[in-house]
């Protein structure tokens, strides 16, 4: 009985060992090149994506005021901020449309207003702001959509004045091609916008539809 005991406890000695150096093995692991990770991650976007339109993202990120240099850009944000017209005596007019695209695309009344050409003809900034948005809000934000994807803009040299000019900015959509002028004349050295006018359009057309 002593023997039977010693061989089973030689043999459970004998399978320890050897369960024991199975699981000291070294563990093999495999490496996975960054770039190969960076590849399956962008095939997993891009099959996600699948249902979208690649457009979208670039929709989102248009912006007018990005049409600009980075210096121009900066000129801007400097006169936003301080209402200061020095800031834009540098402007092209073909600068200055896209100036105002960008405003109308923001709905931004008040920096319209800062560069509309005057003239004596503005009413003050209260009842034209309460005129913007009343008449000529919707239709402008519609302008600012359609002109987004635009060709080309440049001035029109055979209308040209020393302090009176107009934009040409053209957009063709399919088979067709839209162009729309936009006048600008000097003051406080600044090239601007000639556009109450097409205001006071809006509140012509208005009131006579109230009136009907």
């Amino acid at each position: 009985m002593r023997q039977s005991g010693l061989v089973l406890l030689v043999l459970a000695m004998m399978f320890l060992d050897s369960a024991c150096s199975s699981t000291n093995k070294p563990l093999r692991t495999e490496v996975v090149p960054v770039e190969a990770l960076e590849k399956d991650q962008l095939k997993k976007s891009f099959s996600n994506d699948t249902n979208t339109n690649p457009g979208e993202e670039y929709v989102g990120k248009f912006s007018y005021l990005k049409q600009l240099s980075l210096e121009k850009q900066e000129a801007f944000t400097r006169f936003k901020v301080e209402r200061n017209l020095q800031n834009l005596h540098n402007f092209t007019p073909e600068e200055m449309v896209l100036i105002y695209l960008y405003c109308i695309s923001i709905g931004d009344p008040d920096l319209i207003y800062a560069i509309t050409f005057n003239g004596g003809q503005l009413p003050d900034l209260d009842k034209f702001r309460k005129d913007y948005f009343e008449y000529a809000m919707n239709d402008d934000s519609e302008t600012a959509v359609h002109y987004r994807y635009y060709d080309s803009i440049k001035v029109d040299e055979s209308t040209a004045e020393e302090n009176k000019v107009t934009v040409l900015i053209t957009v063709s959509i399919e088979t067709t091609t839209h162009t729309m002028a936009l006048g600008l004349k000097k003051e406080d050295q600044v090239w601007k916008l000639d556009i109450y006018h097409l205001i006071k359009a809006y509140i012509n057309k208005a009131s006579k539809n109230k009136t009907k």
